[in-house]
């Protein structure tokens, strides 16, 4: 099996929304901001296809030959600051352990360097979810000070989180 990390596509949007909901049910650590199932494959294409038009936000995914999806990874501007995306990255929970995440990073870091409008990246993380934290600080994030906060993770219970940036260098 090979597997590519490209940009999303509108043909990718059932898809996407698929594994976005696989992801959300194998993992406390994955949350996606909207209710998923309030979004139906016509507006997710749509979603996409403005997205990629943008040069502060994409949406890369992880695909084998037949268009099926294992990873995503995104950058999205915050709303007021355009030159800071936020990302989010996920891996199918039997796909984890094999380096896609890493591969995902470093996708979005060449973009973000080579053909963004971003200045700097953020996230947050669940304090208990090491492997993630430890990515996260091998591609050069760093804890934004006092920004340890609780949050609800989607099963709602409430974990300990903080914020990483990275400056992006162009």
């Amino acid at each position: 099996m090979e597997l590519v990390v490209r940009p999303a596509e509108a043909d990718d949007a059932t898809g996407l929304l698929q594994l976005l909901m696989q992801l959300q049910n194998e993992s406390s650590t994955f949350m996606v901001a909207n209710d998923l199932s309030a979004v139906d494959g016509v507006t997710e294409a749509d979603n996409i296809e403005y997205l990629q038009t943008t040069t502060n936000n994409i949406i890369l995914v992880m695909a084998d030959e037949q268009a099926n999806l294992y990873g995503v990874i995104s950058a999205a501007a915050i709303p007021g600051q355009p030159r800071v995306a936020e990302i989010g990255v996920a891996v199918l929970e039997k796909y984890q352990g094999h380096g896609f995440a890493q591969i995902l990073l470093e996708e979005l870091l060449l973009w973000a360097h080579d053909f963004s409008s971003i200045e700097k990246l953020v996230l947050t993380v669940q304090a208990q979810n090491l492997p993630a934290i430890h990515i996260y600080e091998k591609y050069g994030f760093t804890k934004i000070t006092a920004s340890t906060t609780q949050i609800l993770n989607i099963r709602r219970e409430k974990v300990t989180a903080f914020d990483m940036e990275r400056v992006v260098e162009k």
